[in-house]
């Protein structure tokens, strides 16, 4: 014999049927306490307001993010530079010396290091925004706040 699904339970009293709008009386009071609608998306000017609005947090949020990721470190945030540096050495040798591509480029060095510290720079932002909603839940569920915020710092 064929088993039946009990029909769904009906919503609580005074809530609005799935599919159907809100009573008009009950949206005029949200309205006028100010209450708006949970997750909805403000448009793109009030977004970029917002983030405007927490451009402190911002800075403070990546200042903090840059102090506790050197913080264990001996030579600290001096490694933001040496490695770039010590990369661009790396590549002196190899390619500025063992293979001679210098003697084409006028100004190989400072044409290395730029690329270096350009390429360095990129790379550890790109990676670090892609890993910085996933890797801040914990904030992202306790506070509400541009969610942009965090790839930008």
């Amino acid at each position: 014999m064929p088993q039946t699904l009990a029909p769904p339970a009906s919503a609580p009293a005074g809530a609005p049927a799935s599919g159907t709008s809100p009573d008009p009386e009950l949206s005029a009071l949200a309205e006028r306490h100010g209450l708006t609608v949970s997750g909805a998306r403000p448009s793109l000017s009030e977004y970029v307001r917002q983030l405007w609005d927490r451009r402190h947090f911002i800075s403070a949020f990546a200042s903090a993010k840059l102090t506790a990721q050197y913080s264990q470190a001996k030579l600290g945030q001096v490694w933001q530079v040496a490695t770039p540096l010590l990369n661009a050495l790396v590549y002196y040798l190899i390619f500025g010396l063992l293979i001679g591509t210098k003697k084409g480029v006028p100004d190989f060095v400072p044409f290395l290091v730029t690329g270096v510290f350009i390429f360095t720079f990129t790379q550890s932002s790109v990676m670090a925004g892609t890993r910085s909603i996933s890797g801040n839940l914990g904030l992202v569920r306790a506070l509400h706040f541009p969610r942009a915020c965090l790839p930008i710092s």
